[in-house]
């Protein structure tokens, strides 16, 4: 029995290789939403108040990486169940999140910026944890799918570090729930463009790794 290449142990599983359609699909009518949801924003006297493209764009990616590509990954059969489950601890975690903190922020403007920076380092912990428990060879095994965990992982700490800072410029409780695009929330939106400028492509090169790598196998 001949052992597995490094290209068959990095490759990412088959989501990107056999549903690849329906996961770049989601991502696509998602990011359409996003869109009608800016526009929403900076064009209609509701709720949270306008929008920067800056923080439209991550949004979306937050969106993109807590939901899509964490679902996808969960339901990867080629993954071991333990990698899975990683990745479905992460969606369960946002999902239980969702309808709580929309009914808080729509419906009693009691949101804070820490609830939310809480909730991602509890799920970041978790995220470490079942990490540690991988075993080396399903680690080896999984490295690529590991691969875009880290990204997810970064994407927590630089999203708890843009709530931190958006809580020193304004307030839930006042109903303004995003950056505009004006001075005051220069910094932010600054930050927002360096994340969204890293994280895109990083995101598209690790889901689209594996077609490369499965060629060469």
């Amino acid at each position: 029995m001949r052992s597995p290449s490094v290209s068959e142990a990095a490759a990412l599983p088959q989501v990107t290789l056999n549903h690849r359609w329906l996961l770049f699909s989601s991502i696509v009518v998602l990011s359409a939403a996003s869109a009608v949801f800016a526009w929403r924003q900076n064009h209609l006297a509701v709720i949270g108040g306008p929008i920067s493209v800056a923080k439209t764009l991550w949004l979306n990616y937050m969106l993109i990486t807590m939901y899509i590509v964490p679902f996808f990954l969960w339901r990867e059969k080629t993954l071991a169940p333990a990698t899975r489950n990683l990745f479905g601890c992460l969606f369960v975690s946002f999902a239980l999140r969702a309808p709580i903190e929309l009914w808080i922020i729509f419906f009693t403007r009691g949101w804070r910026c820490a609830y939310g920076m809480t909730h991602d380092l509890v799920t970041l912990g978790l995220m470490i944890h079942l990490r540690w428990r991988l075993s080396p060879e399903l680690a080896w095994r999984g490295v690529a799918a590991l691969r875009v965990a880290t990204l997810l992982q970064i994407s927590l700490l630089v999203e708890m570090f843009m709530a931190w800072q958006f809580s020193k410029l304004a307030s839930p409780a006042e109903g303004i729930y995003f950056a505009a695009d004006t001075p005051h929330f220069r910094l932010v939106n600054v930050a927002s463009w360096i994340a969204v400028d890293v994280g895109y492509p990083a995101l598209l090169y690790l889901l689209s790794r594996n077609r490369e790598e499965a060629s060469h196998a």
